[in-house]
């Protein structure tokens, strides 16, 4: 039988590769150029409605507060508002720790003033030393602000790296530590009245947390 068709092997052989590529065909499909913008589809990230960006909600938050401000003075201005504030910080700081307040007590509410001056003296009856370094300003935003009739309060928040100590007067560390950075978080509140025409805002407040 098989003399008398000698290519009936083959043709069967034939048929069974045929339906085999026809069946990997159906399995696998062919390329159209849609794969890999499916892919890439599948790769992206989700999209969620009801999330929202931390850094747009921060930018808007800040936005709204300087929006605020400009309604009662149009010359606001909020970068040179948070370069002087952030360079009186640091002026503070250093006539704090000199003990010397002479150059800032003008730009300083007199409670707060009375304040500082009555931290120095006790410092000095006490022979103490204070060591602030303040190594970098990591944070200064406003973050929030109260208009009245008369004035305008804005709320700042300062984020230091600094490294602080007290030294008794035999140089010892009573607290503290000279070579150890912390994070200092301290809420300052400036103040200006709006019908004055003193560009100067004033130091009120001070508060760390």
């Amino acid at each position: 039988m098989q003399n008398g068709f000698p290519y009936l092997d083959i043709l069967i052989f034939g048929v069974i590769a045929i339906f085999l590529i026809f069946r990997l065909k159906n399995i696998l499909g062919t390329k159209t150029g849609l794969e890999d913008n499916n892919l890439s589809e599948k790769n992206k990230p989700k999209q969620y409605s009801n999330v929202i960006s931390l850094k747009s909600s921060k930018i808007n938050s800040g936005n709204i507060e300087i929006n605020k401000i400009l309604k009662v003075d149009p010359n606001f201005n909020n970068v040179d508002f948070l370069n002087g504030s952030k360079t009186f910080f640091e002026m503070v700081l250093k006539s704090f720790v000199s003990g010397n307040l002479d150059t800032i007590k003008d730009f300083i509410k007199p409670s707060v003033l009375k304040s500082f001056k009555g931290a120095i003296d006790d410092r000095n009856k006490e022979n103490e030393t204070l060591i602030i370094d303040l190594k970098s300003v990591e944070k200064n935003e406003i973050v929030s602000s109260v208009i009245t009739k008369t004035a305008i309060k804005i709320y700042v928040m300062f984020e230091t790296l600094q490294i602080t100590a007290l030294m008794d007067k035999n140089e010892k560390i009573i607290d503290g530590d000279t070579d150890k950075e912390i994070l200092v978080k301290d809420e300052w509140v400036f103040e200006k009245k709006i019908k004055d025409e003193n560009p100067n805002w004033t130091l009120i407040e001070t508060k760390s947390f």
